[in-house]
């Protein structure tokens, strides 16, 4: 049984190995699911083998976000036999766009920083997206999946991360949609919601708690109490730095 305090331990150990060999002094953290794409790609992994999405909701419903959470969400993909896991997520991310205006972002900065996908999600499919996108210079962050993984990434695994890289002396640009994202977000040297589909329904009453966040909408909608900005804006903050 894979406890919190040996969780942290494992993903504080995993991003300082990875920060130590990385020189590049600005990081960018984004998140997958509702923030780089529209849509949670999670939907397709269920799709594909037939199984009731409604399994990992109930999870949730009964732990809220919390590390037991992610743990037992974790155990249950774990049951998975492998090769079924591994053809689910190489079909489930064929069926993944990411956003136009993040694909952009990231082709105009991706030269002076290092960036980071993070994912509470499926991680193996998420490595099947980045390469499906020629994204395969962004480091992938994520575990669910216990016969490849050794950890998981829960709420606060997202801070401790973003933390430890900002302890590094690095600068943090961090985009996440919920409440999994907060800490994250918090940590982050600048920090951005992406309006999700949901309308960050869970996040806004926590939002005023992160002074300087701001968001990113790729629709009409914007929450009337965040400044706005957009990929461009802060793609010209990046490279003046």
């Amino acid at each position: 049984m894979l406890s919190q305090e040996e969780n942290i331990k494992r993903v504080k150990a995993d991003i300082d190995r990875f920060v130590a060999a990385s020189h590049k002094p600005i990081y960018v953290i984004i998140d997958g699911d509702r923030t780089l794409i529209p849509t949670d790609s999670t939907k397709f992994f269920f799709e594909h083998l037939n199984l009731d999405y409604n399994d990992i909701k109930n999870i949730f419903k009964q732990y809220g976000y919390s590390f037991d959470a992610f743990y037992n969400v974790a155990l249950y993909y774990s049951k998975i036999e492998m090769e079924k896991y591994k053809l689910a997520c190489t079909e489930s991310a064929s069926r993944v766009n990411i956003y136009p205006e993040f694909l952009s972002f990231i082709d105009t900065i991706k030269d002076k920083v290092q960036l980071i996908l993070i994912t509470s999600g499926i991680s193996q499919s998420w490595l099947n997206v980045i390469n499906n996108h020629s994204l395969d210079f962004m480091h992938l962050i994520g575990g669910n999946y216990f016969p490849i993984d050794n950890f998981v990434i829960d709420k606060q695994a997202k801070g401790i991360i973003a933390n430890a890289i900002k302890n590094a002396n690095k600068k943090v640009f961090a985009f996440g949609d919920t409440m999994i994202d907060f800490e994250m977000l918090k940590a982050a040297d600048n920090a951005y919601l992406v309006v999700n589909e949901k309308q960050n329904r869970d996040f806004i009453p926590f939002a005023n708690e992160i002074s300087h966040l701001k968001q990113v909408s790729f629709s009409d909608y914007f929450h009337s109490n965040i400044p706005a900005t957009d990929l461009k804006k802060v793609a010209e903050q990046i490279l003046a730095l």
